[in-house]
């Protein structure tokens, strides 16, 4: 059966730099599946005598549903709950909890469920022509897998699962020439949860790096537009909060690579794997869409990159929901590893000739 139709980067490669990638993946697999257990585990408040982040986000919609101002609902609710009310970006963006107090949780979860759709229609018509239809299959499985978690009733509340939804979306209908359902899905993203800022930089980035300066200009009006609604955001929190009140704890907490990987699993189809088996096909899956010769494969690499070093260096064992935002394509990359990794054997049993 063929592997697919696409190009990965280790074609006609020589011997030793397919060798030294081979063993940096051998040596990351051994890493990351050495005592998984040691690692730190993603932590969430359960306790019906605890307000946690899914009720915080419930008793605000319900308070704005109810004819309450944004902000001072959340102000009351973040007290109540003992949450921190300082800085300004503890609390999340208006956008979210404004649409379901409007339209309503059910219709809200209808529309999460219909973006998930075409979530699944935009990758499958971007892999039809390089795949065959057995690791198409397969691609849409994983895809499944990696947003499931994200649509049920619960987890779409959060705001994470709508920017992950959305920016792997705007990763698949990405088409040079014709960027603005891109833009639009990607702006949607970042004025749902701000965490979306360094993948929306990314796009900037590449488009520079390409010289498409229109699409690259566009970014950046997207993100200065962002930086107007934060700095709005901020002002708007500081009319509610006190001297003095509760400050966040920070977010620098260094839990490592393994705690971002463990995150993963758990808020996608690797919660049914043991920890060490999740933590290696995550890997894999990386390597894989990094070996894709494809600008598409390079910003779901960088997507799934970024948010695997922000959880392992910036969260904490409570904000491991974070996670959400790589779990659409962290598992879909597998599809690539196969041809990925032909290209790698044939690169290795090329014999070097000895110099006349």
């Amino acid at each position: 059966m063929p592997l697919g139709t696409f190009r990965t980067r280790y074609e006609n490669w020589s011997r030793t730099p397919a060798l030294v990638v081979l063993a940096g993946l051998l040596i990351c697999l051994a890493i990351v599946s050495w005592s998984p257990s040691s690692a730190p585990s993603p932590k969430l408040r359960t306790s019906p005598a605890v307000q946690n982040d899914l009720s915080l986000y419930r008793d605000v919609i319900a308070g704005v549903a109810a004819g309450g101002g944004y902000y001072e609902v959340a102000a009351r609710e973040h007290r109540a709950g003992n949450y921190p009310v300082r800085p300004f970006y503890t609390f999340r963006l208006p956008t979210l909890a404004t649409l379901y107090a409007t339209v309503g949780e059910r219709v809200m979860l209808y529309l999460l469920w219909l973006l998930g759709a075409g979530l699944l229609f935009a990758w499958w018509i971007r892999l039809h022509p390089l795949l065959p239809l057995p690791l198409l299959g397969g691609a849409m499985v994983m895809l499944a897998g990696g947003i499931g978690g994200l649509m049920q009733p619960v987890t779409g509340i959060f705001h994470e699962s709508w920017a992950a939804i959305l920016m792997s979306l705007m990763i698949a209908i990405h088409r040079p020439g014709r960027v603005w359902p891109a833009i639009v899905a990607g702006t949607a993203a970042l004025m749902i949860r701000e965490l979306a800022l360094p993948m929306i930089l990314a796009m900037a980035g590449i488009a520079l790096v390409e010289k498409h300066w229109r699409e690259a200009a566009a970014w950046s009006a997207v993100v200065l537009v962002f930086a107007a609604y934060m700095a709005l955001h901020a002002g708007w929190v500081a009319e509610v909060v006190r001297p003095g009140e509760l400050a966040s704890q920070g977010w620098s907490r260094m839990l490592g690579g393994q705690f971002a990987l463990k995150s993963i699993a758990k808020v996608t189809l690797g919660i049914r794997l043991p920890d060490a088996l999740a933590a290696g096909l995550l890997i894999l899956s990386l390597f894989g869409w990094a070996s894709v010769r494809a600008d598409w494969a390079v910003r779901a690499a960088l997507l799934l990159t970024g948010y695997y070093v922000m959880l392992a260096l910036f969260a904490r064992a409570d904000t491991f929901y974070w996670a959400l935002l790589a779990a659409p394509l962290s598992f879909v990359g597998l599809v690539f590893v196969p041809t990925a990794l032909a290209d790698l054997a044939r690169a290795i049993r090329v014999v070097p000739q000895p110099s006349p």
